[in-house]
């Protein structure tokens, strides 16, 4: 009976952990931020690695503010337009 509950432990201890770190993940960008830097004409820049959300951009990649949304900033990288925390220049949403 042990076993049986120190593997029920185990198991939802392996799937919280991932579900947790998901949740703080998600930010709801707001409808005129993505219009606004899906209209943009920015060339893209190179990044060596993948753009997902949660990468923290390099200083060597070039922020573009979002006007009225001092919260955000955004970049082209790879040819994929990215929204970020402008503080944290952390990647919260990849529009493809």
């Amino acid at each position: 009976m042990k076993k049986i509950a120190l593997v029920a432990t185990i198991v939802a201890s392996v799937i919280a952990v991932p579900a947790a770190t998901f949740a703080q993940a998600v930010v709801t960008v707001p409808s005129e931020v993505e219009t606004y830097v899906v209209k943009e004409k920015t060339p893209s820049v190179t990044f060596q690695g993948d753009v997902v959300v949660g990468t923290a951009l390099p200083d060597t990649v070039v922020l573009h503010p979002v006007p009225k949304h001092d919260t955000y900033s955004y970049a082209v990288v790879n040819n994929k337009r990215v929204i970020v925390e402008g503080k944290t220049r952390k990647v919260v949403k990849v529009i493809e």
